[in-house]
């Protein structure tokens, strides 16, 4: 009897794992689909403590969690780019984003890389960052704050 017993909850326990891995249990999936605008600011290199403008435009089919869109910043002379979301992934309550591209308004251009992790909080996302410009990552804390949501 007690062998039957232990067997029983084996498979119980079992279940209950596989289950949770697979995000049936507790599994609140972050929404961030929407316009969203705010700023960065420099936390190493030449411009720490400096602050400059983000903008994310992310788009997320309903209880999916792959995010695609494009990240806009500012580069040197106060000159906007944009480069576009080449990985995204929300999860239990958290997002990552990783954007690659070309930082194409100064000559030559710069190979560019955004690596951002969040959190939302109501209308607000937030976290930290690394920013690789040619190979030289520099660091960042970011926020930014919902415009528009998306349809």
């Amino acid at each position: 009897m007690k062998k039957k017993w232990r067997g029983i909850i084996l498979v119980g326990a079992i279940l209950a794992g596989i289950l949770s891995l697979s995000g049936c249990f507790g599994l609140t999936l972050v929404n961030v689909a929407g316009t969203w605008s705010g700023f960065l600011t420099w936390t190493s290199g030449p411009a720490t403590g400096f602050t400059s403008p983000l903008t994310l435009t992310l788009d997320q089919e309903e209880k999916a969690t792959q995010i695609t869109g494009e990240i806009g910043l500012m580069g040197p002379g106060s000159k906007p780019f944009s480069i576009p979301i080449t990985e995204g992934t929300a999860g239990n309550g958290t997002f990552t984003i990783h954007a690659s591209g070309e930082m194409d308004v100064i000559t030559p251009h710069a190979d560019v890389q955004i690596d951002l992790e969040g959190k939302r909080d109501g209308n607000v996302l937030s976290g930290m960052g690394t920013q690789t410009n040619d190979g030289v990552p520099y660091t960042f804390d970011w926020s930014a704050t919902l415009q528009t949501a998306a349809e």
